[in-house]
């Protein structure tokens, strides 16, 4: 071979060795190259000396817009291509369409009303008889409707009914006569947006609701009185926001109306934002009177008071004062001053949720060590007793006739549907086969709640775990960890039967509570982070899962908790699902600019997510899924750290994939979004029939 040939072929050997690395990096991406990065503009250019994705802020931007649809079509066509998606599908869709009740349990002089599902997803609202069983179908609404609540009138005449349509999620306020189940003429369209109750007069012939403001973003709207039968031009506001100027409400305030069958009063309860203290405001139905009604506030935000019910001349009052878990007290409202009401049960370690007045005793709803617990007190309070409950698990709607004794309940668990029981005035519970709760397969997995400890503090942390009976701890099953947040109720684990689809496979779930934060200006930024983080230990530490196994799930958008844990702890996660994340400060402003990028971007004293991604590092494969104007958070946020996870993971064999409807390629589906996100998640633990096709 002469000596110039020799040469050549070193070169060209050389240069293969150069492009070595390109090509082994192709075999390791099954799912192929991620879409090119657009140029910025000339503007764009400058901002990248501090944050070389900063430009893709611009959501007007052609190339940016083109990018997003590009990215969205790229994740779209891998997630396509997993094996194990379509009959991941085909379950959920079935799990789906099984009956297992839904919606409210109320009754009203011996009249229960109740939500059922049919086997096509419509809604159907029923009034039983509970001596006879007897049961009337009052509303089935149409395919894609649902309804949004039911309220009976206090006679059980007529109940309220607001039916909710897409698109746009059109919402009305319907009448509906129990006694042959015609629908009034009334249709109030103007009910407020967010509305979750209304209230009947006490002779069931009018009813109060809160209206939708006037001007977008004044205000949360004021009770309004529509007498039935009459035009929607005769209503009157009686309290609220604008309705007396020497009664100011906030914009942030939310007004309800509570009534009782056997009180002369009614009861306007304010919220005040986030917090959980409300406002009381009391006044005599005859004394009602439009905007000029004379009503009298027994209690302000700082006497603690979370919720109040009537009942008669008296008032029942959920109170914090003295202790966090709450203590009930009894106001007589012919002298209410809340400085005279008497303690019926006093605070202890059972953090106090709801409460039902029946003839003959409270029924109370507590949580213990993170189960429900049902407590029946004397009226007066000199008797109270522990109530056996048929299992451990979330009581989800308490409901008591002033007129009878005992209450009505819903108890459920993260392995068991919600079925209806009551309890009777001598303490027994029995069911009362209102909802059907059919066997598929959750007799098989084990519900556990937990409380393990906060690093560093005092604080326990709420777990549920979710796995199949006889699990060997040894580390080699996938493990989902969710996350919840919310106060009292909502802390529970509730029943969802499409997580069967997920344990089915082997697989366990776990999910952390996280509490919500009533008072933005005091919030911890790593609050819901070190929750995240114990809990991924905890399961590690334990054997429930390895970091090989353990993934990640968000489903509430403007988050940024799994944004955090893994751009803070990315050895803990093989992979990661979230909706739109939270992973910069952001400015006030038209555009919604990031207040700062690349390391000078702090976020309460802490880099934030975006930020704290650099290079040379292994991290999790990530799914983001951005819904364009939900929430409050920018999906450019979510476009622009998938960018960066593409450009700074060590890890290649990890996807970093983003899609969004921004781009018009992406038509949201909720049950397709879930098998594509379990699939995904499935995939990357290297679980048996998850593979890329």
């Amino acid at each position: 071979m002469s000596g110039s040939r020799y040469i050549q072929q070193i070169k060209q050997l050389a240069v293969l060795l150069t492009f070595w690395p390109v090509l082994a990096l192709a075999q390791l991406q099954p799912w192929g190259n991620y879409p090119a990065l657009p140029k910025p503009s000339a503007s764009g250019q400058a901002e990248q000396a501090d944050d070389r994705h900063r430009f893709l802020e611009s959501l007007s931007d052609a190339q940016v817009r083109a990018w997003m649809k590009k990215q969205t079509d790229f994740a779209n066509a891998a997630l396509a291509n997993i094996s194990g998606r379509d009959a991941l599908l085909k379950r959920l869709k079935v799990l789906q369409s099984t009956e297992f009740g839904a919606g409210s349990l109320l009754e009203v002089r011996g009249m229960q009303f109740f939500v059922r599902i049919t086997a096509d997803n419509r809604q159907q609202l029923f009034m039983r008889n509970a001596a006879t069983n007897a049961e009337r179908l009052l509303l089935l609404t149409e395919i894609g409707q649902s309804i949004g609540l039911f309220t009976p009138s206090v006679d059980g005449s007529h109940v309220a009914v607001t039916i909710i349509t897409p698109p746009g999620q059109r919402q009305s306020l319907r009448i509906i006569k129990t006694g042959d189940a015609s629908m009034l003429k009334d249709n109030l369209e103007m009910i407020a947006a967010d509305i979750k109750d209304v209230a009947w007069n006490a002779d069931s012939t009018a009813i109060y609701y809160r209206k939708s403001a006037t001007k977008p973003g004044a205000d949360r709207g004021a009770i309004w009185q529509h007498l039935l039968g009459s035009k929607l031009e005769t209503d009157v506001p009686v309290i609220g926001p604008g309705v007396n100027k020497s009664r100011r409400f906030a914009v942030s305030d939310i007004v309800s109306i509570r009534t009782r069958a056997n009180s002369p009063y009614l009861l306007a309860a304010v919220q005040h934002g986030h917090n959980q203290e409300r406002s009381l405001y009391v006044i005599k139905q005859d004394q009602l009177n439009g905007a000029a009604s004379p009503w009298q506030r027994i209690a302000a935000p700082a006497d603690k008071v979370r919720n109040a019910w009537l009942a008669g001349e008296q008032l029942y009052l959920l109170s914090t004062k003295k202790k966090n878990t709450g203590a009930i007290l009894k106001l007589d409202l012919k002298t209410p001053q809340i400085s005279a009401a008497k303690e019926v049960l006093p605070a202890s370690s059972d953090e106090l949720l709801d409460v039902a007045v029946a003839r003959n005793a409270l029924y109370i709803h507590a949580v213990e060590a993170g189960y429900s617990k049902l407590m029946k007190v004397e009226l007066d309070g000199s008797k109270q007793e522990d109530l056996s409950l048929p299992r451990s698990g979330r009581i989800s709607d308490l409901s008591a006739d002033a007129d009878s004794e005992g209450v009505l309940f819903v108890l459920e668990a993260a392995n068991a549907a919600p079925l209806a029981y009551r309890a009777l005035a001598g303490g027994q519970v029995r069911n009362v086969e209102v909802f059907r709760a059919p066997q598929v397969g959750f007799h098989r997995f084990v519900s556990k709640n937990l409380s393990i400890s906060r690093p560093g503090s005092n604080k326990k942390i709420a777990l549920t775990l979710l796995y199949s009976e006889g699990m060997e701890l040894d580390g080699k099953r996938p493990g989902l960890l969710t996350v919840d947040t919310g106060t009292g109720l909502s802390k529970l684990a509730r029943f969802d039967a499409l997580r069967l689809a997920w344990l089915e496979q082997d697989a366990l779930m776990a999910i952390v509570h996280i509490p919500a934060n009533e008072n933005a200006k005091q919030k911890n930024p790593n609050e819901g982070l070190d929750e995240v983080i114990a809990a991924a230990d905890y399961l590690i530490a334990e054997g429930y899962t390895s970091p090989k196994k353990l993934v990640a799930q968000e489903t509430t958008p403007g988050k940024r908790w799994l944004a955090q844990a893994i751009s803070q702890r990315p050895e803990l996660f093989v992979a990661m699902q979230s909706a739109a994340v939270l992973s910069e400060a952001v400015t006030a402003g038209k555009n919604q600019k990031s207040n700062a990028g690349g390391k000078s971007n702090v976020t309460g004293g802490n880099l934030s997510p975006y930020a704290s991604l650099s290079a040379g590092r292994s991290y999790p494969a990530t799914l983001i899924s951005a819904r364009f104007g939900l929430a409050d958070t920018p999906i450019w946020m979510s476009g622009k750290f998938s960018a960066r996870l593409q450009a700074v993971n060590e890890e290649k064999s990890r996807p970093a994939l983003f899609r969004t409807d921004f781009a018009g390629s992406w038509k949201y589906d909720a049950l397709s979004e879930l098998a594509d996100n379990w699939a995904f998640l499935l995939w990357q633990t290297g679980h048996k029939g998850f593979v890329l096709k």
